[in-house]
C-alpha cells in the first residue's frame, strides 16, 4: 500500500463504499422479494381453498339437482354455512391479494430506489415479478 497515491486511495476507498451501498440494497430487495414470494404462496393457498369449497359446493349442488322431489337433498341451513364459509374465503383470498399488490408497491419503490442510486435493479428468476392472482373463484 506504500506505492498507491493519495487519488488511488481516495478512488478505492470511494469504489468500495458505493458496492457496499450496493449490497445493502441488493439485501433490502432479497428480503422483499421472499416477503413477496411468501405472500404470493400465501394468496394462492387462499385461493386454493375457496376454489375447494365452491367446487364442493357445486358438487353437492348438481347431486341436490338430479334427487327428485322439491325439497332438497341439502338442508337450507347447510347451504347458508356453506355460503358463510365461502364469503369468509373470499375474504381471505381478498385480503392475501391485497398484502401481495402492497408488496409489489414496496417493490416497485425499493426497485426506483436502487436506480436513482445509478444501480442496476435485481431481476428475479424468469426475468420479471410474477403478477398477482386476482381471477375470482365462482360457486
Amino acid at each position: 500500500m506504500g506505492d498507491d497515491s493519495f487519488q488511488s486511495l481516495s478512488l478505492k476507498r470511494k469504489n468500495l463504499a458505493k458496492e457496499k451501498k450496493y449490497l445493502e440494497m441488493e439485501l433490502q430487495w432479497l428480503v422483499l422479494r421472499q416477503k413477496q414470494i411468501q405472500a404470493e404462496i400465501e394468496l394462492r393457498q387462499a385461493l386454493e381453498f375457496e376454489n375447494a369449497l365452491a367446487l364442493e359446493m357445486a358438487r353437492y349442488g348438481e347431486f341436490d339437482k338430479r334427487l327428485p322431489g322439491e325439497e332438497g337433498f341439502i338442508d337450507p341451513s347447510q347451504r347458508r354455512a356453506w355460503e358463510t364459509r365461502l364469503i369468509g374465503r373470499k375474504g381471505e383470498s381478498e385480503k392475501a391479494a391485497a398484502r401481495v399488490r402492497l408488496i409489489a408497491r414496496d417493490m416497485k419503490d425499493l426497485l426506483g430506489k436502487i436506480s436513482h442510486h445509478g444501480f442496476i435493479p435485481p431481476i428475479s428468476q424468469s426475468g420479471k415479478s410474477s403478477q398477482p392472482v386476482s381471477d375470482p373463484v365462482i360457486p
